[in-house]
């Protein structure tokens, strides 16, 4: 009976010596998708909290505008229909026109969002591999250290 415990004491022991340190990553695609579809969310999930409200702020706002801008051509439009003027046609034409430019630039922002959470979520980790990795000079060599 003892034998058997020190055997299970002793594995205990050696895994967790031999146990490499887990490392907290991220997901780079699971990262670009959220940036894709919730505002924000891609940098949210990589813990870079003011860029993220940054692009909720942003965003949302040209999604506040595209909605206003489409809301202002209906009404524009639905006046032209009645009065066939010329002036509300301009109007309606005037307002689609900015909604369209608004639409190009939420599809820029989700874009390049979305990139930027894909690119850091690959660096998330970056300090705890550069710390592991060191310069060497010795004898008119250059060297690179690796530690484990």
């Amino acid at each position: 009976m003892r034998k058997i415990l020190l055997i299970i004491l002793l594995t205990f022991i050696l895994t967790s010596l031999l146990a490499e340190e887990k490392v907290i990553t991220k997901q780079p695609l699971k990262a670009a998708i959220f940036s894709c579809f919730i505002p924000g969310g891609g940098q949210l999930y990589n813990e870079k909290y003011l860029k993220s409200g940054f692009v909720l702020a942003v965003e949302g706002s040209f999604i506040g505008l595209a909605l206003y801008h489409h809301l202002e051509a209906e009404k524009y439009y639905d006046r032209y229909e009645v009065s066939l003027s010329n002036s509300d046609y301009t109007e309606y034409v005037k307002y689609y026109n900015k909604r369209q430019s608004d639409f190009f630039w939420i599809g820029t922002i989700i874009f390049l969002s979305a990139i930027d959470a894909y690119i850091d979520a690959h660096l998330f980790d970056f300090e705890e591999k550069k710390n592991k990795i060191h310069l060497k000079f010795e004898n008119n060599t250059v060297g690179l250290v690796y530690n484990f």
